[in-house]
């Protein structure tokens, strides 16, 4: 694999399918969030994913790596939008992944209604107000909801999604309510919901929800997923997801 590492950036290890990623800490880099996402995902072969505010491309590639076979990746920010593109010709994905320019949150302009039956998406967890912004732009509209609101990712979730279709996502649990109430007002039922956990005995940090166009009442709460072990290290669960073995976590 030939990948086109640029000045600023980095190439971490991906671990799947031997993939590897370009990074640039200026903007942002992906997280343990973005990782259990996609696991939560259900993937169906024939499946036609968006991964909304792509970033690095990781969700994209990482799904090709759970079978997905036709994923888009869209991007707002241009430079994170061309780094995406790099990573998935340096994977070689090019036959399974297409990054699109543009604003998700404006899709009548990228896609016609009703395009794809799977959405999934790592969106801004912050209100604005809430919490310190980042001094780095591409750090704070990742952090927080200054290009794109929770009600914003619904509506494009509704617009894109085929009529039964599914969208996945994760996000603080302590907004659990906002992503309910949220959801119904686009006619998304949530049907799938995991809490996150950083220990056992702790409250959960993040939740991980799968909602359904047009579905009926009625969610299955699953078994919480814990990162992280008393000594620290990640639980077994954890390293599965990430492609190791016991004892092999770096």
């Amino acid at each position: 694999m030939e990948f086109d590492v640029r000045e600023g950036e980095r190439l971490d290890d991906l671990v799947r399918d031997g993939m590897r990623i370009i990074q640039r800490p200026d903007q942002f880099c992906f997280s343990i969030d973005s990782v259990l996402l996609v696991h939560f995902v259900r993937v169906r072969r024939k499946d036609r994913i968006a991964d909304l505010g792509t970033g690095t491309g990781v969700i994209p590639l990482l799904l090709t790596a759970l079978g997905a076979e036709h994923v888009t990746g869209i991007e707002k920010n241009p430079v994170m939008a061309e780094l995406a593109a790099r990573n998935v010709r340096g994977n070689h994905k090019e036959d399974k992944i297409r990054i699109v320019e543009g604003d998700y949150c404006r899709p009548a302009e990228l896609f016609p209604s009703g395009a794809f039956t799977s959405i999934v998406v790592n969106p801004p967890y912050r209100e604005v107000g809430r919490g310190a912004l980042n001094e780095k732009r591409g750090v704070a509209a990742a952090c927080h909801e200054l290009t794109a609101s929770l009600e914003d990712v619904f509506r494009a979730a509704a617009y894109l999604l085929a009529f039964g279709g599914r969208l996945t996502m994760v996000h603080r649990s302590d907004r659990i309510s906002d992503l309910v109430t949220a959801g119904r007002a686009c006619r998304m039922e949530l049907k799938r919901l995991r809490f996150i956990h950083s220990h056992e005995g702790e409250p959960a940090a993040r939740v991980l929800g799968e909602w359904k166009y047009g579905g009926h009442p009625g969610t299955t709460v699953e078994p919480p997923l814990i990162v992280h072990q008393k000594n620290g290290g990640y639980t077994e669960e954890v390293l599965a997801i990430y492609g190791k073995e016991k004892g092999t976590e770096s």
